[in-house]
């Protein structure tokens, strides 16, 4: 009697185990029907595709580099252009309403660097009051 026991728990273990086996050997040979039964399910996929990026035809990139040295042309003699009207304008002034502008421009280049100090020491006050200690 003991012997029966022992024989059907032995063969009920072995089918259990045999069933296991069979599984994980299925589905790691199978693994493809199995994303396309879940795709199924799902109706979406796995990974989020990127965004194509579409290629430009050639012409168009090569419009597009004409155009821009077209416009960086036309800033530069806008620069220029606007230089020359400056020193037209200070050269028809007489010499003391020169020294008086050139004085201008410097106390102007001064108050723009202590303005720009000042905004700098304000934000880095500003960051230490934040700052994780």
């Amino acid at each position: 009697m003991k012997n029966i026991w022992k024989l059907l728990i032995f063969i009920i273990v072995i089918l259990l185990g045999g069933e296991n086996i069979a599984m994980s050997q299925t589905s790691i040979f199978d693994r493809w029907k199995a994303r396309r039964i879940e795709r199924k399910m799902n109706g979406e996929k796995r990974k989020v595709s990127k965004e194509k990026k579409i290629k430009e035809p050639r012409s168009v990139i090569r419009a597009k580099r004409e155009q821009e040295k077209r416009e960086a042309e036309i800033r530069k003699a806008y620069k220029k252009t606007l230089n020359e009207n400056k020193e037209r304008h200070i050269n028809i002034q007489s010499e003391e309403v020169q020294e008086r502008m050139k004085q201008n421009e410097k106390e102007i280049k001064a108050r723009e660097k202590a303005r720009r100090k000042a905004i700098r020491k304000a934000g880095r006050e500003a960051r230490k009051k934040y700052r994780k200690k």
